[in-house]
Formats: structure tokens, C-alpha cells, sequence
């Protein structure tokens, strides 16, 4: 076994500094670099010796520059075999949908009936599909691999005194984690300090019942204890259930406890045991999965389904042909049997679905939305509601103390402001003694015993920290809030680091001489000599609750002897007719604890007396008043105790009796964008409601500076949690509106409250950032999580993460969201329109009868091939990334029931699929029976004989018409009320064409190769069955312009014919009345 050093040493404990304008490094050598053997012995180990093995400052961390050799050399904490993006799964779905199935029918049946050219083409077509394809949705699937991996587990690590989010993959040995309520463990970590700490280990060991966790080194000199036992270590990807808690990293990847389990599974595979599902369905799921109708998203799974039913169709097709020619099947019928089946499939919808989505996560993750899952994509479009939070979603989450009130008698009260620079992380700005023109600055350096006392409970009944990183910048770590008590504490010079021994900073003495910047200094940590003369000892600490909505911490006073609590949290709950005061009594808050207060904290700060109800009406309307200007207001209340009482005290023992002795009113202004959001939000039809755990005054103020309460919202528009979950579900349902502004809220509100809207019929949309709220999360049909205040188990169950927490990044999703789903509607249309177009045209097309009296195809299988492959599918992707409708969000949410096949898509595919095929079927008759004699000849759908060239011309003039009708279309659907020639008012219309540079390119490119299959030699007559044309162009022209005229026609109809499911825009609306 290893031995560690006891204590630090002058080798070990070192400190280099390079003096560079950009970048600043801190090294200590780790005491073994064989960081597996520091790991086996960890949990036997006392702090100091571990982080000197680890070779890391227990306050600093690891150096940037440190962690990145540490990385390389290391590798990413990562286990190995993790199921990623696989090129088999996307090969195999690539030959497992409609389209291959059918080409390798008609495959089969060309070679079957000796057409070995045909044949040749098909096999090379799907080799050639199956190739494109594969790269596509590969490249989509990386893309959106990539992505996701964003939102992948985060890690709070410190590094240069820096503490600093990081992805968990980074995370290497050495690194000091920081660690809470709702986080996934990124690495096996050795605790250097915890604070009620308790985390979830069933994963590992089975054990459902969370573990506490404590720091002392453990007896183990075998190195036999099991782990669940190592209660002073937390392993990779268990969960915090409580507290929070900081370690040293100790083993990552595969060299973790985890990764040894994964490394064991790979080298020895054994079925695990438990009930199995029985062969059959099991084959039968695999089956649905290859095929692509079961384990994609709803959309995914629908058009796969779609697909297969085309392919049914197609077999429909196959006997339809069959019977036309009374079952005499010969090659001929086969053939066209097989132009008909390929007609009717879109052989690239699912391929353009892939791509649009790929496209579409990558713009989501620019504005700052990562996609966790493609659901979401689907539901973004129809959310008619968004619950959203208060703190750092609508505001921005730079917390400050402005005003701090002394409590007392009325004559005796004390208010104090305080001023805040550009940083309010760092502690400067003066603090004045009351308000407007009779303010006076206040001496920090004789603050009066009331303040100070009043002070110090911010200070100590706190877990946030502030300091300089070794930029000479101040940082934070811990929630806002009681960041914002912190610097006011440290600008009265009474943070925490001057009054108690449990977070002050470790002091460094740098004696380096002037120029030499590469001298190796020594560090020294603090320890408990150095800070003896703090007065504050930490013994006890209940942290923050949703439900009770307080935290309290204990310490031992020195210089009384006693045992002081400290508690801070709401100040009460909003007293209304719906809330009766027998109910606020069962509410824990800090003024409900409070039995006494201090009358003249100024003169008198420790006499206090008994707190009644005139003087807690004066505190409530102090906090009310506090909390009308916006002010989040925090009351600070404490009690003493003797030390022997601290010993198994309980929360509720703890926090009762207490002394009331100030409010904190902290300010957090909104963001300059969310009144803009909001506002979009509602002229988009979406209702914005916030729902906050701060009172009820602060939220109404904030929501009304943000516009989501407006002056004429009704009286149930604002409701406490408490009343909102004292309502039944029929009192709910009974309401005119769900409440926009729910203060107070618990995360069984927001519950409620999505399933409240559910019964409504509303799409809703719920942000959350605890553990608590993942069941919301879960519920909404769009969970949001926080990326930078958010738990991972919160991100785990949701399906967008914000980066930013940004409110304008929920209405910028929307509008992308939006803009997909319409993109998707365009090139579904598109795509289907073309196949109604061919199936019409060859079904009609069995009664142009030959001398031998066979059908005789308008247009050849290969055609058929050339105009679903190449002419439709890039236009279909140019639709896919077509931008938003300028007045997108002037339009109500889309129905999230009906999906993307809404009447208004059926009819309008069957409409101009109608019109494009029977103009192109009318081309061929102009063709073959106008200008021509009408002689069809024989063999003409498998032969290039010279009596063949009428049918041959006839059928390059449908090629061409089709061709140039699908890519002329693809322009229309722009806009799908619209004129092409006027898609956007006042500007001119080819300025909107050119804006989609690759729609544009797409249809210029499909008009430019028409051309190859009509004149190449060869190529045209043995290969597509058709010949070079010339006056035939004429007719081209004409029937091109035909159904443009057609479409423009229908667009003028639509909305009057269409108007029960339509939302009409106002210009439109105004043209046809």
C-alpha cells in the first residue's frame, strides 16, 4: 500500500506564476503521479493528503493550462462503448424504408423480364440513393450527436480560484468539483468538505435509501471496505439528493468505479437476469425499428408509417396495371406496372425531415437552445403557453442588495441603501443611512452593534462566497441571492471570511523578487491556527428548502460562549380571502418563527421584546412596500442557544423562538429583451405566465414591468401558490383564465398547473431548474431546463436547455420552432403534389392502348426515377430551410392534435397534384393526337424502334413539362397564400426568390439538366425512351404556364374555400372581401 505524506511539504506545496497579459497558471506538483493508486486509498486519507497525491489546492484548483495536460494525458472522462452516432444503424436504415423496398422490386422484375439496361439504372440508382442518403442523415445524425452533447452533464469546477461550469467530459484527476441538490456526480471524488450532504447510490449498489456523506478519513487497512461503505467518497453518476458538498477528483472515465463495472461488462457479456420478453415480441420490435415505425420521434414514426402506406398503395397500383390488361402479364405490363409503383413513392421525405431537423437544432444552438430531443421540434410550434421563471430568466440574474431595513418601533427603524457598480459581484459603492435628501454616508469602520448584528446574519446564514480570482477579478460561487448578501456584508467589512473559520480564504505569501517571474513560491494553506482569532465557529446547517422556503445555519459565538442560529428566507405568505390565517400558520416562515423583535436596535440592540400583531403588521407592510418597488425581500431573524443544546437539534427546535431583526430588499432588474418577448409572445397568441417563489408584491411588480400583467388583467390573473393549490380541479377549470402570475409557487404548483392547461386544451411550454421540478418537466410538452442554474437531473427530463437562461431565447426557440414546422409542411406538400401528379398521369395513362393492345407509359420508370430523385428532392431541402413568414409570430400557434397533415395540406396536395398532372397528361395527348397521327406503334415501353418516335417525343414533352411544373412549384409554396409575384408587399418578388439561395439554385440546376436525358444520344432512347424535341418546347411553355396560372388561381380561392382551418392574414383577408 502507498504511504502519503502527512502534511504538506516546501516540494510539494509550490506556486508558479507566468506573468502574462492574458493567461495566468498555477501549478502544484501532485506528491504520485499514478493517480489509480491514490484512488484505491483515498477514503483512508485525510484531506490535506489527498490533495497534495492529487497535486491541487484544496481553494484554487488545478491551473487551466494543468488541466489541459491533464486531459491529453488522461483522456476524456468518458466510459468506452457508450452507444454513439452508428454508421451501421444508419446504413441498414437506409435500405430499411419504402423506397429501396420498391426499387428492389422493380430491381428484380426489370432483370426478371430481361430489361437489363433498366435494371442496370435501378440497381445503380439505389446504390447511388442508399450512398447520398447515408452521408445525409450521417452527417445530420453527428450534427445533432454534437449538439446534444452540449446539454450533456455539466460540472462546477474550480480552476485558478475561478469557479467555472464545465462539460463533465473535461473534467480530469485532480480537479475540485463542487457539488449539490440535483447534480449527477461527474467523477469519483474524495470529499474535502460537505454540508449535509446525501446522495443517491442505487445505481452502484442497489441501495435505494440516499447515503449521508461526511469527510473523515475511514479505517481500512486491507482496502477491503465495499463502496457503499466509503461514505467520504461520491462516484461517477450517482445523484445528490441533499446539500451540496466539495471533493477532489480521484478517478474519471473508465478508471472509475462505473467504468470498471462497463469495462467488465464488455470483457465478459452474461445475460442479466429478471424477466425477459418472449422471442416473439421481441423479433417483432426489432422488426418495427428496422422499418423505421417505431423508436424515431411522432413525426418520424408518422412518415415512416406514411411511407408503407404508399407502399401498399404502390402494390394497389401493381394490380390496378394487372387487371387493365386483364392479368395477360408480359414484360410490357411489368414495366409499367413498375413506372406506377415508383410514381407513387416520395422517396426522399424522410431524408429532407432528417436534414430540415439537423439544420434546424444547429440554428436553435446559435440562439442559445440546445435540442435534447427532436420532440421537441414538433411541439415548438403549437405551444400556446409558456410558465416561465422569474430569476434569471426574466430578469437578469445580477442580484443586489438596495435597501436593508433595521427593524423596530416605528420611531426607531432604520433604513439603509446601498449603491452598486457595473459589477455586482464586486463589493464596492457606498451604503447610506436612510433615504432621499436626509441620507447620510454611512462610517463602515463604527458600524452600531444593531446593524452589524443584523449584518452578520446575512453573512454567516449564507453558503455563497465572493472573491478575487488571480486576474484581480471578483467572482462568485453560490445563488445569486445570497451572493447579494454577501457583498453588502463584505462592503460593511463584515463578510464572511472576517468572522468565521469555515470559508476563509486561504492567505498566500508571495515573496518573489521584482523581475523574476518564474521564482517557485511557496503556498500556504490555511489552517485552523492561523484563524483562531475568528469569532464564528460553524456547527450546524439547514439549507434551503422549496417547501419551507428558509435556511438556517449555527454557529458558536466566541466571545459569549453561546450558540448562535442564524435564519433567513421569505417573510411571509401573501394574506388574501382565498388563504385563511389558519392556513399561513401552517406555512414555516421566518416572521411565523419569529416570537420577538429588537425596539431600538440602534441604542438597544440586544433587548428585544414580544412580537405582536401591530408590530408584525408593520413589518408586513414594510416588506410590502419593500416589495412593490420589485425588490425580492429576504427577513433575517436569530436566536442564542447554549452550545450543549446544539446536539441533535432538529429543524423545526431550531427555527423557532427567533429575535426578527431586518429585511433585505434585493434587486434583480429584468432583462431589457423580455418586455420585447413578451410582447411577441402575445401577439403570437402565446400566453406568458411566471411563475416565482418570491412574494407576491415582487412578482406582480416585476410581471407588470415586463408586460405580462397588463392593466386590465383580472383580479385571478395574480394568485399565491397557496391559494392556486387550495382551488379543486373544478375550481380551477372554473376560472376565466389560468392565473399569469403564481408567487410562492412550489414545484407541485407548477404540476398542477400544466395539468390544469392540459384539461384546457393548451399546448403548454414549463421552465425549471431544481431536482423538484423534473416531474413538470417531464409532464409539460415542452420541458425547459436552465443550462447555467439548472440541475442535471432537471436537464435530464427536459427537452430544450436554455445556455443563457434567457426568457428571449424561449421566443426565439418558438420562432424557430414555427419556422420548421412550416418548412416541413412546404416540402411535404411538395413532394406528395409531385406523386399525386405521376400516379394520375400513369393510371390515366393505361388507356393510351398500343397495336398490340398494351398501355403504352407517358412517362418511363427511369423517368419516373429521374423526376423523383434529382428534380424533386433538392428543391424539397431548399423549402426545408425556407426562412420564417415576416409575420410568423403575428400567428396563432398551429394545432399540436393535427399535425402536420391538416386538411388544408391534404386538399391542397390533391388540388395542384390534380393540376400538374393533368397538364402534363394533356402535353402528351397535344403531342402524340393533336400534332400527330395518334399511332402508338408496339413495344414502344422497352424498344427504340423508328415507329417509336411520336410516343418517344410525346413523352420528353411530359418529362420536360413535369420537370419544369415541380421545380416552378417549388417557388410557389414561398408562401402558401401568397402570389409568387408578390410574396412579400412592397418589395420586388425576385428579391424574395434569390433570398433562399439554395431553393434557387436547386430550381436553376433541375431546368439545366433536362436537357441530358432528352438530347444525350443513347442515353435518351435506350435508357428513358424518349427523343430530342423542338416545337414540342412550345407546348412545355404553355402548360408550364398553365398551372402557375392554376396555382395563383387557387391561392385567390383558398382562403374563402379553406377559411374553417385557415388563419387568414390581414392583407389577404382584405383582398378577397
Amino acid at each position: 500500500m502507498m504511504v502519503f505524506p502527512r502534511s504538506f511539504t516546501n516540494s510539494s506545496d509550490k506556486l508558479k506564476l507566468n506573468n502574462r497579459a492574458t493567461t495566468y497558471s498555477v501549478t502544484v506538483p501532485p506528491s504520485n503521479p499514478d493517480f489509480s493508486n491514490v484512488a484505491a486509498a483515498a477514503h483512508t486519507h485525510t484531506v490535506d493528503e489527498i490533495a497534495t497525491s492529487m497535486g491541487t489546492s484544496k481553494t484554487d484548483g488545478l491551473s487551466k493550462n494543468e488541466a489541459h495536460r491533464r486531459l491529453e494525458q488522461h483522456g476524456e472522462n468518458l466510459l468506452k462503448g457508450r452507444a454513439g452516432v452508428s454508421a451501421w444503424r444508419v446504413l441498414v436504415g437506409q435500405l430499411a424504408n419504402a423506397l429501396t423496398l420498391v426499387l428492389l422490386a422493380a430491381l428484380a422484375l426489370s432483370f426478371g423480364v430481361q430489361d437489363f439496361i433498366e435494371g442496370a439504372v435501378i440497381a445503380a440508382v439505389i446504390v447511388l440513393n442508399t450512398t447520398v442518403g447515408f452521408f445525409q442523415e450521417y452527417r445530420a445524425e453527428k450534427t445533432m450527436e454534437s449538439l446534444r452533447q452540449l446539454s450533456s452533464p455539466t460540472a462546477m469546477v474550480i480552476r485558478n480560484g475561478e469557479s467555472m461550469h464545465v462539460p463533465a467530459k473535461t473534467v480530469v484527476p485532480g480537479d475540485i468539483i463542487m457539488i449539490k441538490d440535483g447534480d449527477v456526480v461527474p467523477s469519483d471524488i474524495r470529499l474535502l468538505s460537505v454540508s449535509n450532504l446525501e446522495v443517491s447510490e442505487q445505481l452502484l449498489t442497489g441501495e435505494s435509501v440516499p447515503v449521508a456523506k461526511d469527510i473523515e478519513p475511514l479505517e481500512d487497512s486491507l482496502l477491503e471496505m465495499p463502496i457503499g461503505d466509503r461514505i467520504n467518497i461520491c462516484y461517477s453518476s450517482t445523484v445528490v439528493t441533499k446539500g451540496r458538498g466539495v471533493g477532489v477528483t480521484i478517478g474519471t472515465g473508465m478508471s472509475t468505479q462505473i467504468g470498471r463495472i462497463a469495462e467488465a461488462m464488455t470483457k465478459k457479456p452474461a445475460e442479466q437476469g429478471g424477466a425477459r420478453t418472449s422471442l416473439g415480441p421481441r423479433i417483432w420490435n426489432n422488426i418495427l425499428e428496422f422499418l423505421g415505425v417505431r423508436g424515431g420521434t411522432p413525426l418520424q414514426m408518422k412518415l415512416s408509417k406514411l411511407a408503407f402506406i404508399l407502399f401498399g398503395c404502390a402494390i394497389l397500383l401493381v394490380l390496378i396495371v394487372f387487371a387493365a390488361a386483364k392479368m395477360r402479364i408480359n414484360n410490357e405490363v411489368v414495366l409499367y406496372a413498375i413506372a406506377t409503383a415508383i410514381a407513387i413513392i416520395p422517396e426522399s421525405l424522410v431524408a429532407v425531415l432528417t436534414l430540415t431537423m439537423a439544420v434546424g437544432t444547429r440554428v436553435m444552438a446559435s440562439q442559445h437552445v440546445i435540442v435534447r430531443k427532436l420532440d421537441a421540434l414538433e411541439n415548438l410550434g403549437g405551444v400556446t403557453d409558456i410558465c416561465s421563471d422569474k430569476t434569471g430568466t426574466l430578469t437578469l440574474g445580477q442580484m443586489s442588495v438596495r435597501t436593508f431595513w433595521l427593524g423596530g418601533d416605528a420611531q426607531h427603524s432604520v433604513t439603509y441603501s446601498a449603491e452598486t457598480g457595473s459589477n455586482a459581484v464586486e463589493p464596492t459603492g457606498s451604503v447610506y443611512e436612510g433615504h432621499g435628501e436626509k441620507r447620510s454616508l454611512l462610517d463602515v469602520d463604527n458600524l452600531e452593534e444593531g446593524l452589524s448584528q443584523a449584518v452578520r446574519a446575512a453573512a454567516l446564514c449564507n453558503v455563497a462566497s465572493i472573491q478575487k480570482n488571480l486576474k484581480g477579478e471578483w467572482k462568485s460561487r453560490g445563488d445569486p441571492t445570497e451572493v447579494a448578501l454577501q457583498v453588502f456584508a463584505t462592503k460593511l467589512g463584515l463578510g464572511q471570511p472576517t468572522l468565521t473559520v469555515a470559508s476563509s480564504s486561504r492567505e498566500a505569501d508571495q515573496d518573489s523578487e521584482p523581475g523574476d517571474t518564474d521564482k517557485i513560491e511557496k503556498v500556504h494553506f490555511s489552517d485552523d491556527a492561523a484563524k483562531s482569532d475568528k469569532r464564528f465557529q460553524f456547527q450546524v446547517e439547514f439549507p434551503f428548502s422549496s417547501s419551507v422556503k428558509k435556511m438556517s445555519s449555527i454557529y458558536f459565538d466566541k466571545e459569549t460562549q453561546e450558540s448562535v442560529v442564524f435564519s433567513k428566507g421569505a417573510v411571509s405568505t401573501h394574506f388574501s380571502p382565498l388563504c385563511p390565517r389558519d392556513l399561513i400558520s401552517k406555512v414555516e416562515r421566518i416572521l411565523e418563527c419569529c416570537v420577538s423583535y429588537i425596539p431600538n436596535p440602534s441604542k438597544a440592540p440586544h433587548v428585544s421584546s414580544a412580537l405582536t400583531e401591530a408590530v408584525k403588521h408593520d413589518i408586513l407592510t414594510k416588506a410590502e412596500e419593500l416589495a412593490s418597488g420589485g425588490l425580492r425581500v429576504i427577513a433575517l431573524g436569530q436566536r442564542t442557544l447554549s452550545q450543549d443544546a446544539v446536539a441533535n437539534l432538529t429543524r423545526e427546535e431550531t427555527e423557532q423562538s427567533l429575535i426578527f431583526v431586518a429585511l433585505a430588499g434585493i434587486f434583480d432588474p429584468p432583462r431589457p429583451e423580455s418586455v420585447t418577448a413578451v410582447m411577441a409572445c402575445r401577439t403570437a397568441g402565446i400566453v406568458v405566465h411566471m411563475l416565482t417563489g418570491d412574494h407576491i408584491t415582487t412578482a406582480k411588480a416585476i410581471a407588470e414591468s415586463v408586460e405580462i400583467l397588463t392593466p386590465d388583467a383580472p383580479k385571478s390573473a395574480v394568485m399565491t401558490a397557496i391559494e392556486f393549490d387550495r382551488l379543486s380541479d373544478q375550481e380551477v377549470d372554473e376560472l376565466p383564465e389560468l392565473p399569469l402570475v403564481v408567487a410562492r409557487c412550489s414545484p407541485e404548483t407548477k404540476v398542477r398547473m400544466i395539468q390544469a392547461g392540459k384539461r384546457r386544451g393548451k399546448h403548454m411550454a414549463m421552465t425549471g431548474d431544481g431536482v423538484n421540478d423534473s416531474p413538470a418537466l417531464k409532464l409539460a410538452p415542452v420541458g425547459i431546463a436552465m443550462g447555467m442554474a439548472g440541475s442535471d437531473v432537471a436537464k435530464d427530463a427536459s427537452d430544450l436547455v436554455l445556455t443563457d437562461d434567457n426568457f428571449d431565447s424561449i421566443r426565439a426557440a418558438i420562432t424557430e420552432g414555427r419556422r420548421i414546422f412550416t418548412n416541413i409542411q412546404r416540402f411535404v406538400l411538395h413532394l406528395l403534389t409531385t406523386n399525386v401528379a405521376e400516379v394520375l398521369l400513369l393510371i390515366i395513362g393505361l388507356s393510351f392502348i398500343d397495336e398490340d393492345g398494351r398501355s403504352v407509359f407517358p412517362l418511363s420508370p427511369l423517368g419516373v426515377l429521374w423526376v423523383n430523385m434529382l428534380t424533386s428532392s433538392p428543391p424539397a431541402f431548399g423549402l426545408g430551410l425556407e426562412a420564417a413568414y415576416p409575420d410568423l409570430m403575428q400567428r396563432p400557434p398551429h394545432s399540436a392534435k393535427a399535425g402536420i397533415f391538416t386538411w388544408p395540406v391534404v386538399i391542397d396536395t390533391m388540388v395542384y397534384g390534380t393540376i400538374m398532372g393533368a397538364t402534363c397528361l394533356l402535353s402528351f395527348v397535344i403531342v402524340v393526337y393533336g400534332k400527330g397521327n395518334g399511332d402508338l406503334f408496339r413495344e414502344c415501353n422497352h424498344s427504340a424502334s423508328d415507329g417509336c418516335s411520336l410516343v418517344f417525343r410525346g413523352r420528353s414533352t411530359v418529362f420536360a413539362t413535369l420537370i419544369f411544373q415541380i421545380l416552378l412549384y417549388a417557388l410557389e409554396l414561398k408562401s402558401f397564400d401568397r402570389s409568387l409575384f408578390s410574396l412579400t408587399p412592397g418589395r420586388a418578388f425576385y428579391k424574395d426568390l434569390w433570398a433562399n439561395k439554395v431553393l434557387f439554385f436547386s430550381v436553376v440546376g433541375g431546368m439545366v439538366t433536362v436537357v441530358l436525358p432528352i438530347y444525350i444520344p443513347g442515353f435518351n432512347t435506350r435508357v428513358f425512351y424518349q427523343e430530342p424535341i423542338g416545337w414540342e418546347w412550345g407546348i412545355v411553355s404553355g402548360m408550364t404556364v398553365i398551372f402557375i396560372v392554376g396555382c395563383e388561381l387557387w391561392k385567390l380561392m383558398r382562403p374563402a374555400l379553406l377559411k374553417k382551418w385557415l388563419y387568414i392574414p390581414p392583407t389577404v383577408a382584405n383582398s378577397t372581401a
